[in-house]
């Protein structure tokens, strides 16, 4: 990634959050610079002394929402506590205020997967999910010293199965897909697979 900080602040600013908004409205591929700078109230020109390119702009909107500089999530990561099945239920709603959190841009991302933002992609969803995976994979550890899961499951594998159930939640909500099952049900089954499916 390129070191863009030292640009002007205002116009700057400006510029990622209308990016932000518009890649994640159009996509990766059909956004243009020209309605990001419209959207922002800038010249196209501005957008272009400030970051030359647009792949050079996706990286900084990346790196502003994703980066090791970003914001810390409004979700804070649940502390572990003597109840395990408690303790994923709550790492299954941080999970959810996430992806509910960032769904425009990950759908954009994910609509896209197969371009050549690779990098960016990467950084996005790292950013996003790497704390609490890594906070969900030490729980599951702890649950198996404590002998509450199988010893011959790997607890990244288990992180990785539990997130996808969520994630998959959440995609299927909203996509406004009628369903039998209310969210909460549907965060309950999750818990309740990784808890007796994997129990000792």
């Amino acid at each position: 990634m390129h070191d863009l900080k030292t640009a002007p602040a205002p116009a700057r600013d400006r510029l990622l959050a209308a990016a932000t908004r518009i890649f994640a409205r159009d996509g990766l591929n059909g956004a243009t610079t020209r309605e990001i700078a419209r959207e922002a109230g800038v010249n196209e020109v501005t957008l272009f002394r400030l970051f030359q390119t647009k792949e050079r702009l996706l990286e900084a909107v990346v790196q502003q929402n994703f980066g090791p500089d970003a914001p810390a999530p409004a979700a804070p990561i649940p502390a572990p506590s003597a109840d395990f099945a408690a303790d994923l239920l709550a790492h299954g709603r941080t999970y959810e205020k996430l992806l509910q959190q960032n769904l425009p841009l990950i759908r954009a991302m994910i609509g896209e997967i197969h371009h050549h933002h690779r990098v960016s992609q990467q950084q996005v969803f790292r950013g996003i999910f790497r704390p609490l995976r890594e906070a969900l994979v030490q729980r599951l550890e702890l649950a198996q010293t404590a002998g509450e899961l199988r010893a011959d499951l790997s607890p990244a594998l288990l992180a990785d199965l539990f997130g996808g159930m969520i994630f998959t939640g959440v995609l299927s909500r909203a996509s406004n897909v009628p369903k039998d099952y209310s969210a909460t049900e549907h965060l309950a089954a999750a818990v309740e697979l990784i808890v007796r499916g994997a129990a000792a």
